[in-house]
């Protein structure tokens, strides 16, 4: 009776229900359907992971950004520092250069003056001398 049930396209299952469908196409079917809904929910879970990661990776980037941007500006207040030392060195050569014409010419001058002292005082002695 079974297989005149099959030819006309009627089956029955475990629990002697009449079915339109083979019981075990019915029971593929069906675990078919539970994977596919568990496939479903792991996809959700992954789609809120990757949110969740994209989210952290764009705070992340903008953290980055912010240091990049504050290393950026140590990096010219840097710069501007040793531009301004440098600068500052220059000046203070030159200074030590100008002060250094200043004793040369000084020390000079001092020589040339101590030659006239001593001149004029054996001028002095010359003349104490003759009188």
């Amino acid at each position: 009776m079974s297989e005149e049930l099959q030819k006309a396209g009627l089956f029955i299952d475990d629990i002697y229900r009449l079915r339109v469908q083979d019981p075990r196409i019915a029971n593929e079917t069906n675990e078919l359907r539970e994977e596919c809904l568990e496939y479903a929910n792991k996809l959700d879970e992954f789609k809120k992971l990757a949110v969740e990661f994209d989210k952290i990776l764009k705070n992340y980037a903008k953290d980055v950004e912010k240091e990049k941007l504050r290393a950026i500006g140590t990096q010219n207040r840097l710069k501007t520092m040793a531009k301004q030392r440098q600068a500052e060195q220059q000046l203070y050569q030159s200074k030590i250069h100008e002060k250094n014409m200043e004793l040369e010419r000084l020390k000079s001058e001092y020589q040339y003056l101590q030659r006239v002292e001593s001149e004029q005082q054996e001028l002095i002695n010359n003349y104490l001398m003759n009188q």
